[in-house]
């Protein structure tokens, strides 16, 4: 195998969002052994940056669930996509029908959020989130966004999560990426399309990669890669992609490390 690439939230970060002297350690090892470690989030680069560097990352990591690859060592990114501007019409009608969502728009490395409340803070605790309030949503229409979030109480979310796929009309991906956060992602963009991306920039296969997860916007992801993964809080239809379930991502580790020792 000559890469390891791994879920932050839920699967290489602890309760409290910290990584482990455990886990850094396992890390090392295993690129020790000559294969190539990075990280594949939801998170922005502002909200990720923290654990690129604390875990010394060389190689490319994906970010926005897939819509941008960035490579930390011309600190660029190298590969990104945008939502199209009827994907973004039809967000902005959802938002204006549903006055529990909160809405985030990622622009750039800049925050807009809209209808900000109690309801999205857990998601502002969780990834540090700096944001910019916007109370008019016309300011959003000609911006080029990558991704858009809706974040409110877990059962405000479900109902929209079986109903959006369909309103977005081919125009967009909807994914699930916590119990509190809906993600409107450009179309056919996801941790699994950006895998085979980031492959071909280093030039291997996907036979060649173990991908670990805990959530469904990690499902294509796992299911691509040669050794797909699940850990902790992951459904039965993850674990039923994957070839190994683990409950935590510490665990993973450890068995990946034992095994590419083994050869």
């Amino acid at each position: 195998m000559k890469l390891l690439i791994s879920d932050l939230d839920g699967t290489l970060l602890e309760k409290d969002h910290s990584i482990s002297h455990e886990v850094f350690e396992l890390v090392k090892k295993i690129e020790n052994l000559g294969v190539l470690f990075s990280i594949a989030t939801g998170r922005a680069l502002s909200a990720a940056k923290d654990y690129i560097e604390k875990l010394n990352l060389t190689t490319p990591v994906i970010l926005f669930n897939g819509a941008r690859i960035y490579d930390p060592v011309q600190n660029k990114y190298i590969v990104q996509y945008f939502l199209s501007k009827k994907a973004v019409e039809l967000a902005l009608k959802v938002i204006n029908s549903n006055r529990n969502l909160t809405a985030a728009f990622f622009v750039n490395e800049e925050v807009y959020m809209y209808n900000v409340g109690p309801n999205a803070a857990t998601y502002l605790i969780r990834d540090a989130l700096t944001y910019r309030s916007v109370d008019d949503l016309r300011f959003v229409e000609n911006l080029n966004i990558t991704k858009i979030v809706f974040a409110s109480y877990p059962y405000n979310l479900s109902k929209l999560e079986i109903e959006l796929p369909e309103f977005f009309e081919q125009q967009a991906d909807v994914v699930r990426s916590e119990d509190d956060l809906l993600e409107i992602l450009p179309r056919s963009i996801n941790k699994g399309s950006a895998l085979k991306k980031l492959c071909e920039l280093l030039k291997i296969t996907l036979d060649e990669v173990i991908a670990m997860g805990d959530s469904m916007n990690d499902f294509q992801m796992i299911k691509t890669s040669g050794i797909g993964i699940a850990v902790g809080k992951a459904s039965d239809e993850l674990k039923k992609a994957a070839k190994f379930y683990f409950q935590t991502g510490k665990d993973a580790l450890q068995k990946v490390y034992e095994m590419l020792e083994r050869g």
